[in-house]
């Protein structure tokens, strides 16, 4: 990822997410204040629990998150894939950082200090309400962990879980690129809450990873849950044909 130009990585982070939608003046300012950095696999990003905020756009890479609110073997909450925001709670609450993350691939980010996050705004008070939009993404990732996890059924949920991590939970038409999924056989049940796993074939213990056959068991269930789903508006319009009769 050091091949990637200093002309090239601003428009990483316009191509979307949260940026992507604001204003281009607000764009320009936010990113020619941005300091580009690039980890590899492994690397902490930040612990959580930090009184200081600063604002942190993933441009390439796969972050893992876990929450700082759970005891210290809290399983992986969230895979964060480009682009995404984060490290901006203390800027917009005064509260420390709730996450811990760290890269879960090699990973190109623009991070930019609370001070001048604080300082431009301190110039622009209107865009406060931009930054402001960032706790939305916040609550709609917490809100669909919390909704992956109610969900009864084991395999469904682990499919479930499996998309998400993916950046596939709620993906559309133009979302056909294969997808790697970088959870091993020990994570993958740990962050779905299953006792067993999609793959019994391999043994959990060697912590391999298998992305394939994750990805087909993903792809499996879903298209069963498709298939489960059409069969019941099928059986409920029946129904109501009946009704008429």
């Amino acid at each position: 990822m050091s091949s990637i130009s200093s002309e090239r990585s601003p428009l990483l982070l316009r191509n979307g997410g949260w940026l992507s939608a604001t204003p281009v003046e607000f764009q320009q300012a936010i990113l020619s204040r941005c300091g580009w950095q690039s980890l590899d696999a492994g690397a902490p990003i930040q612990k959580g629990g930090e009184e200081q905020g600063e604002l942190i756009g993933l441009a390439r890479g796969t972050i893992e998150m876990r929450s700082i609110f759970g005891p210290a073997d809290t399983p992986i909450m969230h895979f964060a894939h480009p682009v995404f925001w984060f490290g901006y709670v203390p800027i917009l609450t005064g509260r420390p950082r709730r996450i811990a993350a760290s890269a879960k691939t090699q990973v190109w980010l623009a991070r930019i200090p609370q001070a001048a996050v604080t300082a431009l705004l301190g110039q622009r008070p209107e865009w406060w309400r931009l930054l402001m939009q960032l706790a939305i993404v916040y609550c709609d990732v917490s809100q669909t962990v919390a909704a992956d996890l109610l969900i009864r059924d084991s395999e469904r949920r682990c499919a479930a879980v499996l998309l998400r991590l993916g950046g596939r939970r709620y993906s559309g038409p133009k979302d056909k690129e294969p997808v790697e999924v970088p959870v091993t056989q020990i994570e993958l049940p740990a962050v779905s809450e299953t006792n067993q796993h999609p793959d019994p074939g391999r043994a959990a213990s060697k912590g391999m990873r298998s992305k394939k056959r994750v990805e087909d068991f993903a792809v499996g269930t879903s298209r069963r849950e498709t298939g489960r789903v059409s069969q019941a508006g099928k059986t409920a319009q029946a129904r109501k044909d009946s009704g008429k009769t």
